[in-house]
Formats: C-alpha cells, structure tokens, sequence
C-alpha cells in the first residue's frame, strides 16, 4: 500500500486541521528465539531477515558461537516456524562445527540480508548481501578482501557469492528489501566518512535492477539535530548504525539504528564506539528521491522499552505481514555496544566471557496494525487531496480508521480549471466510510468504479470528519456496483 507521508507534494493542498503523526509499535514480551546451542550459544542477532515464504516464516539470523573470541563471526543460522512465535532450528548437516548437529547455512557473513527475486532463474530464486572478509570469524577461506558481497540461492540454504571479490567496499552492516512495485531491491549499507570533524557511521543506497547491482550512493548522514536529540538524553553524539527497510507501495519505510555515544572519540580512534542503538523512522516517497525525518525524530523503538534487552535494537531487513499486523522482528542486547571492549578498544576477557556467559543477544518483535506507520489525522475535519496515474478502470482501498460519529468520504474533482470532473463521482454522491478497515473501497451511489483520466491522471479528495487515513491502494481492473453488496 501507497503510505500517506506528511511529503507527498500534493499533501500542499490539504484543507482545515489534519495533522501528521507516526505509530509507534507493541514489543512483544518475551524474545522467539534465544542462544541455545554451541553454535549460537553467545547470542542470536537479527542482524538477519525473516521473509514468508508460501506461509512458512523463514529466519536467517547472525549466530554468535559459545566460543566466540570477540570478533564480527560470520555464520548464519536457520530457523523456521508456522506462525511466527514457536520457531524451530533444524538440523541442516550444510556446514562442520566442531562435529556437531546445527542449523548453520553454508553462506559466511556478517548480516544475513536476503529476499526472493521474482524473475529470477529458479537456482537465483533468493539474492542476498552480506559483509564478509579475510580477518572475521568463520570467514570462508579463499576470500582475500574484506566488504559488501552479494550472493544467490536456490533454496535459501545452500549459497554462493557471485564473485570473490565484494561488490561493495565498505563494513558492516547491510540490509537489502525487494520492493514489486518498483521491481527493483533497494540495498542500505553502513559507510564511514567524515562530518563534523571526526569519522562518522552514515547510510549509503544501491539499487540491485534487472539482475544488476548499482554502484552505492550517499543516502542519509547524521546531523546535528540526531546530536541533539541524542544530547537530550545524556549522551555525547550520535551517528548511524544501520537501516532496516519496508517496501511501501513506490515509497520505502527506513528503520534507521540510531547510535548514541557514550563519549565523543579521540581523533585516531575513528568513529565513537560506546553507546546505546535506538530505531527512529525516515521514509522515501519514490525511487531515488531524498529521505526525510518525522518532526523531532521520535523513536520508534527505545532500547529502553525492550524488558529481555536493554543494550541495544537491531532490526530485520524488513518486515513481515502476519494476520492484520506487521511485525518487524529485531534482536536486543543484554549490554551496550561494544561493552567487552575497554576504552581503547581492547578487548577485556573478563567481560567478554561475562557477555558470553549471559547470551549477548535475543530475537523477538515489534507489531503493529498493517500499514499503519505514519497517519493523517483530522481533528475534527479536514480535506486531504491525492493523484493516481492509471490507464485502465480500477478502485482504491483506503487503509482507515473513524471515531464514533466520524467518517471518510471521497470525492473526484475536476483535475484542473475548466476541466469537467468526473460524472457521479461528486462529494454528494458519495458513501460514507466508516468504522475501521485495513482496506475498504472507496464508494459512491452506483459503485466503486474509477475510470482513468485524462492522460491517466485522477485526483481524489477525501473528506474526513473525526478520522485518520494511514494508506490506499489502487487497484487496476476492479468495478464492482453497490447492487453487488459493497
């Protein structure tokens, strides 16, 4: 569905009191999948990507082994499960472990970010990204560079790097969501550069169309407002950790990792290392146009609010749709980033083995009502006005929600100054929406039919009283009459 950002140009026309606003989501109490054997025994991260694939929810998850020496460690658990609460780790026999059973798949890296490729061959069915490379632990043997590579599957467990050389040079998170409306994977890499007099953790993008990988681009770069809000919390500065995704019609959602320092880093040290990772909300309108904030950059997710995890979030590649929520699934840490490390990054045994002993990391997740991110809320009544571009008949399907009493009405206006509007499609002859729905039709006297404009393009105004729209949907072909039972 088409989200309804505070961005969309047309939104500069919206009439009487409609405010923007951002959701925030349910944690689920207790984490899904938690440290249980020697070769996730140190913890579970999601650093990874859960994905539905034909009504199996599938995991590919960072495994931090119980003889983990301190290091990014590059194997890659598996784990299934129906309904995405009880998850299982099956016994895979891909990849040798000190000779026992485990659910590792054969693919080395350091995050497990993957999606399904709908038009490709059927042994590319799965492409992913990972960061990978001679010095981490478990890395595959013949690499002699360390980067972004990207990889295919046939069947999401036995992989191969396309080439053995990164496509990318850059470390180390990334995350990747194929987005069917464009037809392309957009890819968020963590990169290093410098602002504001020192090294800082920004977000790059790349795009992976018809088969082919983009070059990286910069994307989003902290600021001084990400400093403010991070000094308003008792820390130092902040900076980017990484991005999770979510395909929303032609816009993208980011979950952007905010890492607040503990303390600014000395001029050798590079970026700061010591802090919390919070998620705060940006979102593109369409392919290759710039990101945006929410007013204030509220949080998302607070580490704060996670009762299994209290150190940090990292999310997911993206979300998945189970039932009517969404549900971004996410790992917490026991302890702030990097907390086995003493302050000139040197690694302290005793708090290492501490983080061990305790399972560093656990899954689990947040949910909210599908496609309800970011709203417009009308308080009590106001005009929002929207185009679509369609060359055939179609209806829309309004994501939505009224107070008692309040309702959501359309109407299609004259799509400019003597221009004829559509016939039958006036605010008088329309049918109120209310109540709740994740995805009713808009619908007038005789239907909900919506015919292409001129050039294929339509204006829409819905009216709302007491209400809030969060997202619509065009569907091409749809014409149903209100004698069918709307």
């Amino acid at each position: 569905m088409e989200l309804f950002f505070e961005s969309r140009p047309e939104l500069i026309d919206t009439t009487g009191k409609v405010q923007a606003f951002q959701r925030r989501p349910q944690i689920h109490p207790v984490p899904v999948l938690e440290p249980d054997a020697l070769v996730d025994g140190a913890g579970v991260s999601l650093y990874g990507t859960v994905l539905n694939d034909g009504g199996r929810l599938r995991m590919w998850y960072q495994a931090w082994p119980k003889n983990w020496q301190g290091g990014n460690a590059d194997y890659v658990g598996y784990a299934e499960s129906e309904d995405g609460i009880e998850w299982t780790k099956p016994n895979l026999g891909l990849v040798d472990f000190d000779g026992v059973d485990n659910n590792l798949v054969n693919l080395k890296g350091h995050p497990p970010a993957f999606f399904i490729d709908p038009d490709a061959p059927a042994d590319h069915r799965y492409r992913g990204t990972i960061c990978t490379g001679p010095f981490h632990e478990g890395a595959q043997a013949n690499l002699s560079q360390y980067g972004f590579y990207t990889a295919h599957s046939g069947d999401g467990l036995h992989w191969e790097y396309d080439r053995d050389v990164p496509r990318w040079k850059s470390a180390d998170v990334i995350n990747c969501a194929y987005n069917p409306n464009r037809r392309q994977a957009l890819v968020a890499m963590k990169y290093l550069q410098r602002f504001q007099g020192f090294t800082r953790r920004s977000i790059w993008n790349a795009e992976f169309t018809d088969g082919e990988w983009t070059d990286q681009r910069m994307a989003l770069v902290p600021d001084d407002y990400d400093n403010i809000r991070a000094m308003s919390q008792g820390y130092a500065s902040a900076d980017y950790y990484g991005m999770g995704l979510m395909p929303a019609g032609e816009g993208m959602v980011g979950f952007l990792w905010q890492f607040r320092h503990n303390n600014l880093p000395r001029a050798k040290d590079g970026p700061a290392n010591f802090g919390n990772v919070d998620v705060t909300l940006a979102y593109q309108n369409r392919s290759g146009d710039c990101w945006q904030h929410m007013p204030g950059r509220p949080d998302f997710i607070n580490h704060a609010d996670v009762p299994w995890g209290g150190g940090g979030v990292y999310t997911a590649s993206y979300p998945v749709e189970v039932g009517d929520e969404q549900r971004l699934y996410f790992s917490a840490t026991t302890r702030s980033h990097a907390w086995y490390l003493d302050r000139d990054n040197s690694l302290n045994e005793e708090n290492l083995q501490t983080l061990i002993d305790e399972g560093n990391g656990r899954i689990g997740f947040a949910s909210w009502p599908k496609w309800r991110l970011f709203g417009l809320r009308s308080d009590p009544v106001g005009t929002v006005p929207f185009y679509i571009r369609v060359d055939t008949q179609c209806e829309i399907r309004l994501n939505y929600e009224c107070e008692t009493g309040g309702s959501v009405r359309a109407e299609l206006p004259a799509i400019a100054p003597g221009k004829p509007a559509p016939e039958g499609r006036s605010l008088d002859d329309s049918v109120a929406l209310t109540g709740d729905s994740f995805a009713a039709p808009l619908t007038w006297r005789d239907g909900t039919t919506i015919q292409p404009g001129e050039d294929g393009l339509t204006k829409i105004e819905l009216h709302l009283d007491r209400a809030t729209i969060y997202a619509f949907e065009v569907v091409p072909g749809s014409a149903r009459s209100r004698k069918e039972g709307i």
